[in-house]
């Protein structure tokens, strides 16, 4: 076998080359994996969201809260429907629901600002149990108080012992919580009366939702009453609700392959001249090698190595860049909403971007590999 040490130093030889040409798998690299660490941050979200043992009951015809308006008497009949749990005090563990995003100008910025708001019960804290207070307390019935959400109260600077103004009036923050990195730690909950008094939606609710013993309790409720015939409403376990947010994100993977795959074209089209100009350089220590007695075979895996070791230096260092995204935290729209997600670079992330720079490497450099096996050595060295 041709020593690797002969094809590192090639490399380092022409290095001027050897990192314009690795400086293409580093962009593409770097470009898949952020891309693909956006959807997996949003898809994090979305799972976290969701409790199994729980139903989400929106208005018949709607699929998601932001658009749902439920009447007050279809709220009742539902908390009466056979498999809802109930709490120690023998109420029925169903949480009805307001979500609004309120777009309020702030003078302090000079810009407008949309903040999400969902009016509940303190009895949602036992529906939703990933909700949990971690500074303050829990607002009071019939009080203007909110609570506000970890990733809200950091992008927005608020805190504790604050004021958020929703309309013409300034709601105290008497806490914040956290949902276990869900989509509910970027809305601020207060008194649902209230909420609705103030914006003139008595009696309607976005959503009601429904605990249940048991995963498989819940999947049976939600079942009866799509079928019911007394109460007409879209219900679904949690969990499937927000894996139906999540697919939006679908496109945004179909988009960046379909950008990676074209960027990995000139990756693989910039290799591929990088070989070909290094084998035309080196024609005649080819025919040597052939001379010296190394097989065709032997002088095709050592320049489709000197190919792939372009392309491992620029997907490490294309992976090290996209790594530094992880953790980042940034928001975007999904379902008419505004999510707080942090990009997230997983194993799986890691390994799609060295297969796609290994696969890019091995096109790139097999044309070129093939030439080179093909020189014949008497005819050169004439």
């Amino acid at each position: 076998m041709v020593p690797v040490s002969y094809n590192y130093r090639n490399l380092m030889v022409r290095w001027r080359t050897t990192l314009m040409t690795a400086s293409g798998f580093t962009l593409v690299v770097m470009a898949l994996m952020i891309m693909l660490a956006f959807v997996s941050g949003v898809q994090l979200v979305c799972a976290r969201s969701g409790q199994p043992d729980n139903v989400i009951c929106l208005r018949e015809g709607n699929f998601d809260e932001i658009l749902s308006q439920m009447e007050r008497g279809v709220a009742f009949r539902l908390q009466t429907m056979s498999g809802v749990s109930r709490g120690t005090d023998g109420q029925p563990l169903c949480s009805r629901e307001l979500f609004m995003p309120v777009t309020q100008w702030i003078a302090s910025r000079q810009d407008y600002v949309q903040y999400q708001i969902r009016g509940v019960y303190p009895l949602a804290l036992a529906v939703h149990t990933q909700v949990r207070i971690s500074e303050g307390r829990m607002f009071r019935r019939n009080y203007r108080e909110t609570i506000v959400g970890r990733s809200m109260a950091r992008e927005e600077n608020l805190r504790v012992g604050g004021k958020l103004p929703v309309g013409q009036i300034e709601w105290e923050i008497v806490g914040m919580f956290e949902a276990d990195g869900s989509s509910f730690e970027s809305e601020a909950w207060c008194d649902l009366d209230q909420l609705s008094n103030h914006f003139h939606r008595e009696g309607i609710y976005s959503s009601v939702v429904l605990r249940t013993p048991s995963p498989a309790a819940a999947e049976a409720l939600a079942q009866d009453l799509r079928a019911s015939k007394v109460v007409s409403v879209e219900a679904q376990t949690e969990v499937h609700y927000y894996e139906q947010q999540a697919q939006q994100t679908e496109t945004i993977r179909a988009g960046a392959l379909v950008i990676a795959f074209f960027m990995a074209i000139g990756a693989v089209l910039g290799v591929t001249n990088t070989m070909f100009a290094a084998i035309g350089e080196r024609i005649k220590d080819i025919a040597v090698m052939r001379l010296l007695g190394f097989r065709r075979g032997e002088i095709l895996i050592s320049f489709l190595l000197e190919s792939l070791l372009i392309a491992v230096f620029g997907g490490i260092v294309g992976s090290l860049l996209a790594y530094c995204v992880n953790g980042l935290t940034v928001s975007t729209a999904m379902g008419g909403k505004s999510v707080a997600f942090a990009f997230n670079v997983d194993s799986t992330i890691i390994s799609i971007g060295a297969t796609f720079a290994l696969t890019m490497g091995i096109i790139g450099g097999l044309l070129p590999a093939m030439s080179a096996m093909r020189v014949d050595a008497l005819e050169t060295m004439r």
